[in-house]
């Protein structure tokens, strides 16, 4: 298994900086944009809690961080990896063989990828519907 690489900084010390020096912003007044207590906020910039979904959503659009940073930086998931892992016994042996074997890939190797699965899954579901 390849290791992961640690981020530059840590996710919370990017969150705090990003609040300062970018937007401007408080600890309070981030909280509250957030609906969420300043001290829930504090532990997530020192990195003793992690954000809920939900949260780490809220926090990507007002923070204007994209969200494959933050959960890069927390070692979260899109959900859509677990629905897919779990959906079905076929999708629980391939979709992790496909990742692994392409996790080294570059980025426009990635775009090719995507676009050929996207393609077949067209092909595919044209060929059910005849």
């Amino acid at each position: 298994m390849a290791k992961r690489r640690p981020p530059t900084e840590p996710i919370g010390e990017t969150l705090r900086r990003q609040r300062v020096e970018v937007l401007g912003k408080g600890l309070r007044e981030m909280a509250a944009i957030l609906s969420i207590a300043p001290a829930h906020l504090t532990d997530i910039e020192k990195g003793r809690r992690t954000p809920s979904q939900e949260l780490l959503l809220r926090i990507s659009n007002h923070y204007k961080l994209p969200e494959a940073q933050l959960r890069a930086g927390w070692n979260r998931a899109d959900t859509v990896l677990d629905e897919v892992g779990t959906e079905n016994t076929m999708l629980a042996s391939k979709a992790p063989a496909l990742i692994r074997a392409a996790r080294e890939l570059p980025a426009e190797d990635w775009d090719r990828l995507i676009d050929q699965a996207q393609r077949l899954a067209k092909k595919a579901t044209g060929e059910k519907r005849s």
